[in-house]
């Protein structure tokens, strides 16, 4: 059973971090309590990373800084881009020496309070390092505390976090398996962003092409054995090569040249494997879904790290001229062609952008 750990830490930095390890059964798109750790301590010791498949960090409200402002707006990717001018004038050292998130937790009419929570980036490198060095990589940086001081709403939230009520062990278990399925915040961005999926792709792509050089080499030894070989020999390696090729291939029914066609199997896997890590699709289909508006239904989507092409159909012109702004926000050089009607007054379109902005 796949098993989850959120490592509440209460107090401490540096080398001096203390905490409880809450772990959780995942399963069913919900996760269970199973036991809890005292960290650092003899269970936690004894608990390896690879027995959790994922592990979320909660820092204490301690260790974090605190700013509500105000905006006319609550888009999240506005806040973002935002925020980073506010705190300029905000903090005593420059924004680029913090990492932050924000909470939308209310507003009225056409103001929304925003509660953006930061962290130098010095104090969360030496704690991220520490827990690294005991095989410990959180995905997610977030605050138990926080979510306990949010759920009061909105008045008095500066004064809550001011002088907190510390949550009970009850509680703090409660909350953690809440954090498991929503997080409040995120504080592992920009130079500390969550890398391992990202590796392990890296890896497995590393291991697909090694073992693609590793049967060309078997293909090239068999062509240099073949020479010298007798035919019958010879028939006899040709067909487990065929056979070999067939078993990694089993969709390809025309082989004339299994070198050849190995060879551009590689730069075919090689050339996916680099617009993969390039292109980021789950960004790019999270974008796509909040910009793309009603009336809109795309059928086709080309993706890579430098082109994005899109066929669509729209219910109206003016459709495909709100759907070419919107997406305009997210994209870079954004044109539409191909407009053409269709059955049922539909009009269908491509939209070409030059990949996603930085």
């Amino acid at each position: 059973m796949k098993k989850a750990g959120i490592l509440d830490l209460t107090s401490g930095a540096g080398e001096k971090l203390a905490g409880t390890l809450y772990l959780f059964n995942a399963g069913s798109g919900k996760y269970e309590f199973e036991k809890s750790f005292p960290y650092p301590g003899d269970g936690t010791s004894s608990l390896s990373p690879a027995d959790m498949d994922r592990c979320i960090l909660s820092l204490p409200l301690e260790l974090l800084n605190f700013r509500v402002l105000e905006f006319p707006f609550n888009d999240r990717e506005k806040l973002l881009k935002v925020i980073p001018f506010e705190l300029e004038n905000l903090i005593m050292e420059s924004a680029d020496t913090v990492v932050f998130d924000a909470v939308v937790p209310g507003g009225s009419g056409d103001t929304f309070d925003v509660l953006v929570a930061y962290i130098e980036k010095r104090v969360l490198k030496e704690i991220l390092e520490n827990l690294a060095s005991r095989g410990i990589d959180p995905e997610i940086v977030t605050s138990l505390e926080l979510r306990a001081a949010l759920r009061g709403g909105t008045e008095d939230i500066a004064l809550r976090l001011v002088n907190p009520e510390r949550p009970g062990p009850d509680e703090r278990m409660r909350a953690a398996g809440d954090e498991l399925l929503n997080q409040t915040i995120n504080l592992r961005t920009g130079p500390f962003a969550f890398t391992k999926d990202l590796e392990k792709t890296r890896k497995t792509l590393k291991v697909t092409v090694t073992l693609l050089i590793l049967l060309a080499l078997v293909i090239n030894a068999y062509l240099a054995f073949g020479i010298i070989a007798s035919k019958g020999e010879a028939s006899s390696l040709r067909r487990e090569l065929r056979n070999a090729y067939t078993a990694l291939f089993p969709t390809e029914k025309k082989i004339t040249d299994e070198l050849y066609q190995m060879k551009s199997h590689m730069k075919e896997i090689k050339e996916k494997g680099d617009a993969l890590i390039g292109a980021q699709p789950l960004q790019f289909l999270l974008d796509l879904s909040q910009k793309t508006p009603q009336g809109i239904m795309f059928y086709e989507i080309v993706l890579d790290k430098d082109l994005v092409t899109m066929k669509g159909e729209a219910s109206s012109m003016a459709e495909v001229d709100k759907a070419k702004t919107r997406l305009s926000e997210v994209l870079k050089d954004v044109s539409v062609s191909d407009i053409k009607p269709s059955t049922g007054g539909k009009t269908l379109f491509t939209l070409v952008a030059k990949g996603r902005k930085a």
